[in-house]
This record gives C-alpha cells, structure tokens and sequence, in this order.
C-alpha cells in the first residue's frame, strides 16, 4: 500500500489545509512585523547593491559572485514599486524576505511527502513554518530565507519520484551558490545522490551532466552579465575547512554594529573542539520549542533502522553542517547558519509525528494548533521590541549628525548605516572592504577596559569625538555617565532624550579634548 492511499485527505483538502497553513504562517509574521523600522545588519548591505540595480546601475568592481544574489533578487521588486523613500524600498526587502519564508512550504511539503502520508507532511512543515528562528529571521530582510528557499527546492527536485526533475535540482543549487557561497556544498550530496541510488542508465547520466552544466553555465553566465570578470572570485573562501587556520583571517560583526578582523587560532584541535560544541548548542537552540521534541522522539523510534533515503538525508544534512562548523570554529556566533538544516530535520520530525499520528488519527488538528500556540508565544519571548527599535533607530539619525567617531553600543549602534543613509538619500553610502557599505562614523569598541579615560585617550587619535550612554545598566564602561554627569567634566552633553515617553533614554555627549587634557594622567 503506497503513502497515498494511507492519506485519508484528497487534493482539494491538502491543498486547502496548506493553504490554510501558509495564511496562518503570514499572518503571524505580520504580527511581529517590524513596520517602518530600516533594515540593518547584513541587510543594509544588501540594500544599495539592490537599489543600484533597480536605478540601472552595475556591481562595483571586485564584487563577489556568490553573494549578489539576495540583491539581484529584490532590484526588479525594487524597480517596480514606484517607491521613493528609503524606507518603503526597505519594507519591500523585509515584507519579500516574510514572502519566500512562507513559499518554502511548498517544496518541503513535496520533499517530505516522498518519505511520508500527506497528513505527516503537512504536520511536519507546520514545524518548519512555525518555527521561531525562521519567523524571526524572516523579519530582518536578509539572504537567509531566499538560500533555504532554493536549498529546499534543490533537495526537493532530487527526491522527487518522477526523474524528469532530477537536472532541475542543480538549477536550484546554481541559485543558491549566487545567494550564499555555500550553496556550492550542495553539489556533494547531488552527484552522490546519483551512485547511492545506481541509475547508471544512459538516460540518468545524461541528467546528471546536464545538471553539472546547468550549474556551471548560470554560474558564469550571471557572473559575466553582473560583475563582468573573474579574477576576484572565491568560490570556496567561507565554506571548505582550510589546512592553515592560523593565517586566516575573519570579519565578525557584533551585535553592536562594530566589525572585528581576528585570526583563526593555529591550534586546530581548539577549533574542532569550539565547532562541535557550538553546533552541538546551537542546534539544541534552533529547534525549540518543537522541533527538539519531534527530532528526539524520531531518534527514539527509528533506533538503528537504515535504508538509502536515510542515508542520502543524513549526508546532506552532514555536508550542509559544514559551514557552521566553519563560523563556529572560527569565532563566528550566529545561529543562522544553522537554519538550512531545519528542513531536514523538519522531515526527520516526521518519523515521530507519523507515530503520533497513528495513536491520536482524531485530534491530529490539535497538534497543528500547538504547533502555532507554543511557537507565536516562544517568538514573542525572544523577538526585539519594535518600540524599542523604533527608538534606537531615532536616536541614530540624531546622532550620525554631528558624531565622527563614537562607542560601540548595542541596539542603536546597528541604526548608524541607515541613518546616514537616510541623510543622505537619495544618495547612498559608498561601497568598502568585504562587500559591506562603508560607514562614516568610527565605532570603538570598549572591550577590555575598565578605565574610561584610557578609552578615550587610545582612541582620539583614531577619530573618537563623542559618548553614547542609554539608561540600561549593562556593565558597560559608559554606565556610570548616564547619573553621573558631573564627574566627568570633559564630556559636554548635547542631546537628552528625556523628553521622549519612551521606556529607553538616551545622552549623547561630545568629548572635550581641551578639558580632557587637563586632568588626563596616564
């Protein structure tokens, strides 16, 4: 008896209930929706390439081919909107971002209904659309959701029963390379994919070299169209473990906004270490508050049962971990490159839900609702405060006025980018190192120093002109300044939020360096 006969739903009914799943999954992320709050981060970055496109402009030289995508993506969006201001092009780049979100059910349902009855599957995406970290990251106008998107319809293609589709798996990895370079890792699990399963008909080599060229061609053609050479690309550069870590080098960006250049330790053993373990809790953190249940009791009950599938899924799941094993070894603390491993295991979930299934036929309903309950209110515990952003973003515009070089500091030190872009606009930020718009505004770190004066005086000469103090108490060098004005005479404040009836008060203050250097002993 097939899966399909075991489905006591028709396709008018699934399709409905996808549907029906796919609304849902929009609307909660509309709920959380942060309106009319700039994108910042790695999407701000993402924004001028994509504006320059829309305008009729071209990549600036020495771009990379495996990042233009996400911006090739959003500039005929951008270009048809008939938007003006900076801010509605960047709701369009959040609001497409929550679009492809939602549209990834599709291919995973169709990859998950290969392994499963339509009633599982259906389940199954649920936990994938409901999960916090992709409703959260789908709010932030990033690459992530478009690369997962294209990611899901490559693994999707290569399981699909009819073997017509199988080239078109390679089709959809071309475009993920050009969203993330990691998309070329893809290709591993694809072409083993082909001898695992033994088609060596003459008709399944002929897709499988039809694919590897598929791959290649939109690879370069797009290359050539966009960035119009070859000698700056690097497909491998962030994504294939290197044999000398201790002479590479790695931008991480803080949650403050400020960019850090570390080495990579040499000792090799540390960096295995680090990456086992941060992927190991990382993992844990990006399947609650659902997932984790259903991949733990789908452990449980497959035990030590193996077949082909299992084994193909378990190399793509292992091939695609290999970037975040990378970051992590190297420093890098983002659980996003987790995220593309959430499709799997949404369909390894499926093994525990089709138990469940059979025990509770009636009430499988009931578990959907959970699914959505338990996940809106886990994103509401974890989610930014859209007040407080608004506020954050605010301050900044006040800010990149008058400032040449400030503090590092969280929740608007992230707002600095676009608020000079918003000064500026329509014009825009020039392009710096690493694909990365360059700012203005010097950000200082205060890591490592307890005294604020030797904060001061190592970084004046680098360009530190003011003090950005909020009225958290976070530890932070900056704390005491907030009630303490009077005890540094050198700082001359120049804008109070106190007015504002928001729960987040911010001073900004100018150094002084005349009075600085009158009490400065070093």
């Amino acid at each position: 008896m097939s899966l399909t006969q075991l489905s006591l739903i028709n396709q008018k009914q699934t399709i409905f209930i996808i549907l029906l799943i796919a609304i849902a999954g929009l609307l909660v992320r509309l709920f959380f929706y942060p309106y009319n709050i700039p994108v910042s981060g790695d999407a701000i970055d993402y924004f001028p390439y994509s504006i320059a496109l829309a305008r009729g402009d071209i990549f600036p030289d020495g771009y990379l081919i495996n990042k233009f995508g996400w911006s090739v993506f959003l500039s005929p969006f951008f270009a048809i909107s008939g938007a003006t201001e900076m801010i509605d092009f960047m709701n369009i780049q959040r609001m497409l971002s929550v679009i492809v979100s939602v549209a990834t059910i599709i291919p995973l349902y169709y990859f998950i209904k290969n392994f499963f009855r339509k009633e599982v599957a259906i389940i199954a995406v649920s936990l994938f659309i409901f999960s916090p970290k992709i409703i959260e990251n789908s709010l932030l106008g990033i690459s992530d959701p478009l690369f997962v998107f294209l990611i899901s319809c490559s693994i999707m293609f290569v399981f699909i029963r009819d073997s017509k589709y199988y080239y078109l798996s390679y089709i959809s990895a071309s475009f993920a390379f050009l969203v993330r370079p990691e998309g070329i890792l893809i290709l591993i699990p694809l072409i083993l994919f082909f001898f695992i399963k033994k088609n060596f008909s003459v008709k399944m080599i002929t897709k499988l070299v039809a694919g590897v060229i598929s791959f290649s061609l939109i690879v370069l053609l797009s290359n050539f169209l966009l960035v119009g050479d070859m000698d700056n690309v690097s497909l491998f550069d962030t994504v294939i473990f290197a044999t000398e870590f201790s002479e590479q080098n790695i931008v991480i960006e803080n949650k403050d906004g400020t960019n850090e250049i570390g080495t990579i330790s040499g000792d090799k053993t540390e960096f295995l270490k680090n990456s086992i373990l941060k992927y190991s809790m990382y993992s844990g953190w990006i399947l609650l508050p659902n997932l984790v249940f259903f991949v733990i009791l789908s452990i449980v009950i497959i035990k030590k049962k193996i077949s082909v599938n299992r084994i193909i899924i378990f190399i793509f799941l292992a091939v695609l971990s290999l970037t975040s094993l990378f970051a992590f070894g190297k420093g890098i603390q983002e659980t996003r490159y987790l995220f593309v491993l959430i499709p799997i295991y949404a369909l390894f979930s499926g093994y525990s839900i089709d138990y469940l299934y059979r025990k509770f036929r009636k009430k499988a309903f009931l578990l959907i609702i959970f699914i959505v309950i338990s996940s809106c209110y886990f994103v509401d515990f974890t989610i930014k405060d859209v007040t407080e952003e608004k506020k954050f973003y605010e301050d900044a515009k006040i800010l990149v006025q008058f400032a040449d070089g400030i503090n590092s500091y969280e929740g608007g030190g992230t707002y600095v980018k676009p608020a000079e872009i918003y000064h500026i606009w329509p014009d825009l930020l020039p392009y710096g190192e690493n694909r990365k718009i360059a700012s203005d505004i010097s950000k200082f770190s205060t890591d490592g120093y307890t005294d604020l004066k030797q904060f001061i005086f190592d970084n004046h000469d680098q360009g530190l002109t003011h003090i950005v103090v909020y009225q958290r108490n976070t530890g932070d060098l900056v704390d005491e300044i907030f009630n303490n004005e009077s005890k540094f005479p050198y700082l001359e404040k120049i804008y109070d939020s106190e007015s504002v009836t928001d729960s987040i008060r911010v001073k900004i203050f100018h150094i002084n360096y005349d009075e600085f250097k009158k009490i400065i002993i070093i």
